[in-house]
């Protein structure tokens, strides 16, 4: 089935020319395959961070319980060194209620959600909303006094959508036909609505066919209500109000802050390097644990950390001994701006006094975007680390890993390595409807995943970390 998917793979650097042959242990690739396919566990991992946990919003509740559930796992599997590291983040949020129907004309339930960290509503608001499309200062400066506890709509009619995937193999995501430019800037606009004691805001998204993209921030004190709703139906009662015809909705947001402890966690986890001279160096791999609360963040990223673990969980069952320190990590906040990473690496890699342990760093690989199977990997403009990892993935190109590229990509985890120049490189994996349906959006639920791609993901993980632990050198720089 993995073959069958991956039979339009572009086959890039496999056949490049190579300047030395690389060692390749292909017995050891035959047992990473069996482990994997027959005796794996990444489903169940998989499963138990989409499905039982859920959507992981950093530094809520759901994130914690990951951070403690996969400390557990880890550990149960042998890993050494198993902790959580914390930074500070802010508090956490929980949605707790909502709904958003249109009563008049007609009964219709809406379809949207809330931002993340969205204020609560006091109460269900029932009236007649406000549209402004796109409101310039005067236009608020004329409505002044009239708008507090209203149901305010601050956007155009919704025109453009994304319809189209990245291209494969592709860092680029087309953004395609922009809006309009605001008439004021965003932050103008929400310190005006605040100040006006607005009740809740309703807005569109570049998501089509009942697809929501939604995101957010935290306000902070006296925020706004913020709710995203399916375009199609924010465009009807926009139209509605367009032709003069009354419209009353309902609308309720009720969430929860957790300021419970303000920093979160990154989760790390090792297998020892075992060789006296090369037993300080380390090899890496990471994935982000937190994800957008609108779904159960399959795609984005419960897939990575799953193949991320059940790599390290291959390695530790076939009894391999390192030469290198094989460690991984679990980023929060990724979704925030590659929070967990910067900070990591701020700490651990950063300044003179990091020098030894930022030499000693061989590699990262990273597990984001786009989703299983892994194909190759964006290899950053590193010409000789890329006809490296691809002698390395010779034994997996019948099951489709054919991409690796000397392009690079970027808005994900490695970039915090890259930034100090050190061999950061993320996976290339489908883009198959991940950005016009599942990036950020409430589709992301593990129907987007294929069990056989998600094993062949943690194979190919597994083969890069054993072979970068096991060579006699470090990775080029």
């Amino acid at each position: 089935m993995v073959r069958r998917l991956l039979a339009s793979g572009i086959a890039i650097a496999l056949s490049a020319p190579l300047l030395a042959q690389e060692p390749v242990d292909t017995a050891m690739v035959a047992k990473i395959r069996a482990e994997a396919f027959d005796r794996g566990k990444v489903l169940d991992t998989f499963n138990q961070l989409a499905n039982v946990i859920g959507p992981r919003l950093t530094n809520s509740p759901a994130h914690k319980r990951a951070v403690a559930w996969t400390q557990d796992a880890l550990r149960g599997w042998g890993l050494a060194n198993v902790h959580a590291e914390p930074f500070e983040f802010g508090r956490g949020w929980t949605l707790e209620r909502f709904s958003v129907e249109m009563i008049e004309p007609r009964y219709m339930p809406l379809t949207g959600y809330p931002k993340g960290w969205s204020a609560s509503t006091s109460g269900p608001i029932t009236a007649t909303p406000v549209w402004l499309p796109n409101p310039s200062a005067g236009d608020l400066e004329t409505r002044a006094g009239t708008l507090k506890g209203a149901i305010v709509m601050t956007s155009p009619i919704q025109e453009y959508f994304i319809r189209e995937d990245r291209p494969p193999a592709s860092g680029d995501l087309r953004t395609g036909r922009p809006q309009a430019k605001p008439a004021m800037p965003a932050a103008d606009l929400v310190a005006r609505l605040k100040a006006e004691n607005v009740g809740v805001t309703l807005e569109p998204n570049i998501g089509e066919h009942g697809t929501v993209f939604v995101t957010g921030r935290d306000a902070g004190a006296n925020a706004i209500p913020a709710v995203v709703l399916v375009s199609e139906h924010y465009n009807l009662v926009a139209r509605l109000l367009q032709q003069g015809i009354a419209v009353t909705l309902a609308v309720n947001v009720q969430g929860r802050y957790d300021e419970s402890d303000r920093n979160t966690h990154n989760v790390i986890a090792e297998i020892p390097g075992t060789d006296a001279a090369l037993g300080t160096e380390v090899v890496m791999a990471g994935a982000h644990l937190d994800s957008w609360h609108t779904a159960t963040g399959a795609t984005d990223n419960a897939d990575g950390v799953a193949t991320v673990m059940e790599a390290v969980r291959i390695l530790k069952a076939l009894g391999v001994r390192p030469r290198r320190t094989i460690r991984i990590a679990l980023w929060a906040g990724e979704e925030q701006g590659l929070l967990g990473s910067r900070a990591w690496v701020k700490q651990h890699l950063e300044g003179e006094a990091n020098a030894a342990a930022r030499n000693n760093l061989s590699a990262y690989f990273n597990f984001d975007n786009g989703f299983p199977p892994v194909t190759g990997f964006y290899m950053e403009g590193n010409e000789p680390a890329q006809r490296i990892v691809a002698q390395w993935l010779r034994p997996l190109a019948d099951l489709g890993v054919t991409q690796t590229t000397s392009g690079g990509i970027g808005a994900t985890d490695h970039l915090a390595f890259t930034a100090l120049k050190l061999p950061g490189f993320q996976a290339v994996q489908s883009y198959v409807g991940y950005d016009v349906r599942t990036h950020h959006t409430n589709a992301d639920f593990v129907e987007r995943i294929e069990p056989d791609a998600l094993k062949q993901a943690a194979a190919v993980t597994a083969t890069v970390l054993y072979h970068a632990a096991m060579r006699d050198g470090k990775m080029p720089r």
